[in-house]
């Protein structure tokens, strides 16, 4: 059975006492732990509920002489960090790589490195971009992870779909009677961005099918647009998404990149989907907060367990300086997880997008310092520099997943 709402339909404080009185029966089952504490982030955040924990792993960079090497080595640190949190590269159901001065010749030096870090057998669904900056000059390929593993005997299953070369299409973790799916960055052809935007979530909607789904159980989107213009392509990219979703949109994040895998493509889609297993005891409660025509700033997810919170991507006044921009959607971040019964303690897993990025400028520890964010148990993190925002004086973005007990 599946209940949706639309709306923050109950007052907030009627929210946070339902959190209070539901905590005794799922609290005990939810631990937390922050591995590796990293100054501003944590590297490795993982989430353990009824028996299966899923497991963030912030942004892992290479280093080397060559991309082979910053690739390569971009995929040990992730091994590495799994380690860390008791799981490894089997367990990983979704990745995304960032690439800085790519060019889509060398996309065979990432599938060959993606290639040779997993087993044969588990592949994750995987999106890889061009972006125009990582955290430092001299940092050429950044990885990303989430894993999830189960303890023996835990109600649980994995399964992945559609191998190919490195990676699955879609990966389903079914967790008790809830399926989620991690579906891999999905690109199309067309003349221009409507036809292309069109291409991809179609493709992204057969995925879903594969597996038993819809776009109707979308909760999120990641989209990417090579050289995004504002004020001349949001238009196009709306038209060629119009009616994919009913009347609850997921939450969503739209970046512009730098490049892609074939200088063809114009845009690139992932995705994440939560449905219930017909014919279990267990529901699947999902609500859509605060919508916002396209999409939906926050949706959350629950059955049996913890409440998963799925943030849309936070943004300043457009205009603004970045340090103001940056504190604007970090408070924005606050409303939206106080809506969901959350707070930014809850946070396990966020990614900032600065466009026009200069590594050690980011406004983020006076915003987190503003907004009275916490200063440990921080969430695994990823900060990319990329080309455009939803507007060309907007230069920060702020997205996250949240956990509550």
């Amino acid at each position: 059975m599946q209940t949706r709402s639309c709306g923050l339909i109950v007052p907030v404080l009627a929210v946070l006492a339902g959190v209070a009185l539901g905590a005794r029966t799922t609290e005990a089952q939810v631990e937390k732990a922050f591995v590796n504490p990293a100054g501003g982030y944590t590297q490795v955040v993982t989430v353990k509920d009824r028996g299966v924990t899923t497991v963030y792993v912030s942004g892992q960079v290479g280093r080397g002489a060559t991309l082979r090497e910053h690739a390569e080595s971009a995929f040990s640190g992730v091994a590495e960090q799994l380690r860390a949190a008791g799981a490894s590269m089997r367990d990983v159901v979704k990745i995304r790589i960032y690439v800085t001065d790519f060019d889509p010749a060398d996309y065979g030096v990432i599938s060959a490195a993606r290639l040779a870090a997993f087993p044969e057998d588990a592949w994750p669904a995987s999106t890889m971009l061009g972006v125009n900056a990582l955290a430092r000059e001299e940092l050429r390929v950044e990885v990303e992870a989430t894993a999830v593993v189960a303890a023996p005997g835990a109600d649980f299953e994995l399964t992945r779909v559609g191998p190919s070369r490195g990676f699955s299409q879609a990966v389903i973790a079914r967790h008790g009677a809830i399926r989620t799916i991690w579906i891999a960055g999905q690109t199309g052809r067309g003349d221009d961005l409507t036809e292309q935007t069109r291409v991809v979530f179609n493709k992204v909607a057969e995925r879903l099918a594969e597996v038993g789904a819809t776009m109707n159980d979308v909760v999120k989107t990641n989209t990417y647009i090579v050289n995004f213009q504002p004020a001349t392509e949001m238009g196009p990219f709306n038209e060629g998404r119009a009616s994919v979703f009913g009347e609850n949109p997921p939450s969503s994040t739209l970046v512009g990149i730098d490049r892609l895998v074939s200088d063809q493509i114009k845009i690139e889609v992932d995705a994440v989907a939560v449905v219930a297993v017909e014919g279990r005891a267990e529901r699947l409660t999902t609500e859509f907060l605060d919508p916002a025509g396209r999409f939906t700033h926050v949706v959350t997810v629950q059955g049996d367990g913890a409440k998963t919170v799925y943030v849309s991507g936070q943004v300043g006044q457009p205009g603004d300086s970045l340090e103001r921009q940056a504190s604007q959607a970090l408070a924005l971040m606050r409303q939206r997880l106080l809506q969901a019964g959350a707070t930014p303690d809850d946070l396990v897993s966020v990614t900032y997008y600065l466009p026009n990025y200069t590594p050690g400028n980011t406004g983020i520890a006076a915003a987190r310092e503003a907004n009275a964010f916490p200063s440990e148990n921080l969430p695994a993190s990823t900060l990319l520099g990329i080309q455009s925002l939803f507007s060309e004086t907007a230069l920060f973005e702020y997205e996250g997943i949240a956990i509550v007990p």
